[in-house]
């Protein structure tokens, strides 16, 4: 079983404009992030008596790096949108596929922990799986509309190289007609 086909993004666009918005939202999300990031690595790991907290500085820098390579595949996405390469949309497809089941894991952990605790954070901890089981679904029909952008460019560049092969030759009607 395959990953299902579509011929248009959201029932009202065509899947090169679909994957453009697709890039340009992931890059300004990932660039967000990043930026984010990059401050609470630099001002929130310092604890209350003015030291630095090892583990929040890793987990930061992590993010920041996670943030940064889905910034670069983001653009890559772009520039395959605009010169029609196939091969350069499989990053973007990787990368979001590997953070999608992450988000997912992390979802169903939350909400297992969820249904064992009683505290005081559970409305915030209700809000936060909800709102990344929703980026994580929202992933899912990004990664169907550029895989189906990726196979929608190999079927057209196909199509192209049998019709310039030598094995292929046109019938024109008025050649049957004599």
């Amino acid at each position: 079983m395959g990953v299902p086909m579509m011929k248009s993004c959201c029932y009202c666009v065509s899947l090169h404009t679909g994957t453009l918005i697709i890039g340009y939202v992931y890059t300004v999300w990932s660039l967000l992030e990043l930026a984010g990031y990059c401050l609470l690595v630099t001002l929130a790991p310092i604890g209350k008596n003015g030291t630095v907290s090892g583990h929040k500085y890793i987990l930061y820098i992590t993010a920041a790096v996670v943030s940064g390579v889905t910034l670069l595949c983001s653009i890559l996405l772009i520039v395959a949108a605009y010169k029609k390469l196939a091969s350069l949309t499989l990053p973007w497809t990787i990368v979001t596929g590997i953070l999608t089941a992450a988000f997912f894991v992390m979802c169903l952990t939350g909400i297992s922990l969820i249904l064992q605790d009683t505290g005081d954070m559970l409305e915030v901890e209700i809000v936060f799986i909800v709102v990344h089981l929703t980026r994580a679904c929202i992933s899912v029909y990004c990664i169907v509309v550029v895989h189906s952008r990726h196979k929608q460019i190999m079927y057209e560049d196909d199509n192209e190289r049998f019709h310039h092969s030598a094995i292929y030759q046109p019938i024109w009607m008025r050649d049957q007609a004599l």
